[in-house]
């Protein structure tokens, strides 16, 4: 700072109050700006931190007991969302896959100040109400996602139901009345909200729910093959299968082609979240798009609000899915 003093010809105390934000004559801080580029200055994040009490960084974490990287197709939109956010405003991002028995670990950054606030992504049931009671209680944070037994102050979530009944109202209006579907774990929430929106969705449209024809899998590839080949080997198959993930969809894809089945002429498969595999896949598949890229956006404008102490009311934002379609689904008997 001395050095930039000298070179902008004032006071080491003009270049410190110019360099943060302190009233200065225009010409002083013309002068200051200019001889701080010349020297490649840049501050210190730490005296910045110490300054505002505040690190300018905040966390966003998964709660997954695994570590997928087919997590990275459904997740980088959402990371980018965030980012740019964030970028706007100095602030820099924390990101970590928190296991469901280690969720201590969050609570202890927020005590320990380590981020100025939190995004969670909880998955599992059980996981926001802890978060939400451990957690001190004016500490910023923002859910990703809606647990069904759980209300949180701040949250931004996509809606998991209005998905649903697109899917099975989509395949309704193509002539569809025999629907099978391939379900995610039975504890994630968003297979939570999915499941009952599909029982309410079939009852709504007189549609028969037939067991054998709804399979548990675990939202990857291998999960969907298997349950796609239970439901082929029922004594009559459905005309179309939802799945509630792409990935669930490539694996029934598999399977239909492995007994000789062509989807969409002989069976109609629809996915769910529209990752980079549904266009890669043959056929390219039909599928609920999950606007991901805009719920980092919203997610990280609601967490830059209470980490501002900005006036926000207690808020659920929901994000509506949209059908995407392409080749896998076509009209029923066509």
């Amino acid at each position: 700072m001395k050095d930039i003093a000298r070179l902008a010809g004032v006071s080491p105390t003009t270049v410190s109050w110019a360099l943060n934000g302190k009233r200065v004559s225009e010409e002083s801080l013309r002068r200051v700006l200019e001889a701080a580029q010349a020297l490649n200055y840049h501050p210190k994040l730490s005296a910045r931190s110490l300054r505002a009490g505040k690190v300018f960084s905040i966390g966003f974490y998964i709660v997954n007991p695994s570590l997928d990287p087919r997590l990275n197709g459904y997740l980088f939109p959402m990371l980018a969302g965030i980012s740019k956010v964030l970028a706007s405003d100095g602030y820099s991002m924390q990101f970590d896959i928190i296991t469901p028995s280690t969720i201590d670990v969050l609570i202890k950054k927020a005590l320990e100040h380590a981020v100025d606030g939190m995004l969670v992504l909880p998955q599992f049931s059980g996981v926001t109400e802890q978060i939400m009671r451990d957690l001190p209680h004016d500490f910023p944070v923002v859910f990703m996602q809606s647990d069904p037994a759980t209300k949180p102050r701040h949250c931004v979530a996509i809606d998991q139901m209005k998905g649903v009944n697109l899917a099975i109202r989509y395949l309704h209006a193509q002539g569809h009345r025999e629907i099978g579907m391939i379900a995610g774990p039975v504890e994630h929430v968003d297979n939570v909200l999915r499941m009952q929106s599909a029982y309410q969705t079939m009852q709504e449209l007189d549609l028969a729910w037939k067991s054998v024809w709804v399979q548990q899998g675990d939202f990857d590839i291998e999960s969907g093959y298997a349950g796609m080949k239970r439901i082929l080997d029922a004594d009559k198959k459905p005309s179309a299968i939802f799945c509630f993930n792409d990935y669930m969809a490539i694996g029934a894809l598999r399977a239909a082609s492995e007994v000789g089945l062509n989807v969409p002429h002989d069976i109609s498969i629809l996915g769910f979240d529209d990752t980079d595999v549904a266009e890669a896949s043959s056929p390219a598949l039909t599928t609920i798009q999950q606007p991901v890229f805009e719920q980092g956006q919203r997610a990280a404008s609601m967490l830059m609000t209470m980490i501002k102490g900005e006036e926000l009311a207690a808020a659920v934002e929901w994000i509506s899915p949209i059908v995407v379609e392409r080749a896998s689904v076509e009209r029923a008997g066509s």
